[in-house]
């Protein structure tokens, strides 16, 4: 899947400016934790769209956002999908890099043709938020309703725990997914990439 800078996707912000979508950038120092918001960028993290990249067996590449501070339910994301749960895969730093982004950047706005982006039921009433901007040096400030219409035909799911947000952990280290509470977790299971 290696791609050179030339044939890559245009950048989430490049997408929002050619939908003439008013957004605000924000440049901070590189983040990766809900933890390095808050120290970093001063960006409010309830305010914030987390968005992980997922993949199946079949290479259907799967975009998933959710509240910043929520928990991601492997278990509803697979059902949501119609992807048994022992295929759906965190994507790896290559899968990142054909989107046209990087660990801690990763955007609910992607200019790569054949992906899904999913969003947890929460984000459409959210107003303003913070996300990705495909770097993770760079936020983006923008309407929720407008990253929905741009991800074109969206999936709209209850993927994450959103009523556990006031016990969401903080801080290196923490966990922003967990498994289903009826699932148990993978051995070795990696760590999606993030943004």
């Amino acid at each position: 899947m290696s791609q050179s800078s030339s044939s890559l996707p245009a950048a989430p912000d490049d997408v929002l400016r050619a939908a003439g979508v008013t957004f605000r950038v924000h440049t901070h120092p590189p983040v990766r934790t809900a933890e390095d918001v808050r120290r970093e960028t001063g960006l409010s993290v309830a305010d914030s769209v987390k968005t992980l990249v997922f993949t199946a067996d079949d290479d259907r590449v799967f975009l998933v956002a959710f509240p910043g501070l929520a928990r991601l339910g492997y278990g509803r994301l697979a059902r949501a999908v119609g992807v048994p749960r022992s295929r759906l895969r965190p994507a790896g730093e290559e899968v990142l890099r054909s989107l046209g982004m990087e660990p801690g950047g990763v955007s609910p706005v992607c200019g790569a043709p054949g992906v899904t982006v999913v969003f947890d039921a929460a984000v459409p009433g959210m107003g303003t938020v913070y996300c990705g901007s495909g770097r993770a040096d760079r936020s983006l400030e923008v309407a929720a309703a407008d990253l929905l219409r741009l991800a074109g035909d969206p999936l709209v799911a209850d993927v994450a725990d959103v009523a556990d947000v006031a016990d969401a952990p903080v801080g290196p280290g923490a966990r922003t997914e967990r498994p289903d509470k009826d699932e148990e977790p993978r051995p070795g299971a990696r760590s999606p990439s993030s943004g």
